[in-house]
């Protein structure tokens, strides 16, 4: 028999394995990572090293084994090992990181950049919180003097790190389906390639759902287009609102979308889509779908690998859904003593 306290150790490590990969997925949605330097998040970097009157300043972002810098003043590298970073501290809270003196601190007062160049003695860090949740980086300020800062410099650099996620997150709408809220084609190909490369680096499984709301064409015909949107309003916006913070949603053309269940093995996959079909049906009966899956799996090179995987699975439920429908047909005709 396992002891309690091993198994509550392994559940332990599990959690947080799943926490940072969902923090991961929820950095690489932003598609920032290792791009050019940009005069927006420059501007910012260089109003917070002006407020605070710093000679390091700079908007990080904490990818999984290393501390990645969008923009930096008074920095050399362009990225540091993780293990080294003080911004490792900083996300791991929700309020702002503030080391007045470095050698006075048992965290840092052995750390690389303490005892060596550039030699920090004071840092202030203040954590990049994404709308739904996720620490994703800092905004980070370091002087050769031991300092303390004010209440006002504070809070001003929380400003300046809510301008960066509004920056991040304007960019991000502007990949979204205007109708559906869904992401859209390109957006989500972003997604699914984030998540391709976070199973190779990894081996972190995720699974692709494709479905059609094939009820749309009709709805449209009969009623007209309004009333088709407003049934694809009623089926997408929903779903947006009960997937994970970490899974996504996109229009891939038309009628047809397309989930992507992060962290999720086909089996779990396709538990969670059979509950969520149920609550849709219970709100309009009218509502169905087939649905395609296809688990992430080392042949997959593309993004459009993956994504034709889950539609051949579709079209395969939908044949298997229709014969099941003429067999049907066949048993009820024979019960009724044929034509005759």
């Amino acid at each position: 028999m396992v002891p309690k306290s091993d198994e509550n150790a392994r559940n332990e490590k599990r959690l947080q394995f799943e926490a940072e990969a969902a923090r991961q997925f929820a950095l690489e949605r932003y598609d920032v990572l290792d791009t050019p330097a940009e005069a927006s998040f420059d501007h910012i970097t260089m109003a917070m090293k002006l407020a605070l009157d710093v000679p390091f300043a700079g908007i990080s972002f904490m990818d999984g084994d290393r501390l990645w810098f969008k923009s930096k003043s008074g920095l050399s590298p362009t990225e540091i090992p993780r293990d080294i970073s003080f911004c490792d501290f900083a996300i791991a809270q929700q309020e702002p990181l503030i080391v007045e003196d470095t050698l006075r601190d048992e965290r840092f007062r052995e750390n690389p950049v303490v005892i060596d160049r550039p030699f920090f003695r004071s840092y202030l860090g203040v954590p990049l919180i994404t709308p739904d949740g996720f620490k994703i980086g800092t905004l980070c300020a370091a002087d050769l003097i031991p300092r303390q800062y004010s209440e006002e410099k504070i809070d001003r650099m929380k400003q300046l790190a809510e301008l960066v996620i509004h920056e991040l997150e304007f960019r991000q709408q502007s990949k979204k389906d205007r109708l559906t809220g869904a992401l859209s084609r390109s957006g989500f190909a972003v997604e699914v390639q984030n998540a391709m490369s976070l199973y190779e680096r990894q081996g972190i499984k995720s699974t692709l759902v494709v479905f059609d709301v094939d009820l749309y064409k009709m709805v449209s015909k009969r009623f007209g287009r309004p009333s088709g949107n407003a049934l694809l309003r009623s089926i997408i916006q929903p779903l947006v609102k009960r997937l994970r913070r970490s899974d996504y949603i996109g229009r891939l053309g038309g009628t047809q979308f397309a989930v992507l269940l992060t962290c999720t093995v086909e089996e779990k996959a396709r538990l969670a889509a059979g509950k969520i079909r149920k609550e849709l049906k219970q709100t309009n009966s009218e509502i169905f779908f087939d649905l395609g899956f296809s688990e992430i799996s080392p042949a997959m090179g593309v993004c459009d690998d993956w994504l034709e995987q889950a539609s051949i699975d579709l079209i395969a439920g939908k044949k298997a859904a229709r014969a099941e429908m003429c067999e049907a047909a066949d048993r009820q005709y024979d019960m009724a003593g044929g034509a005759g």
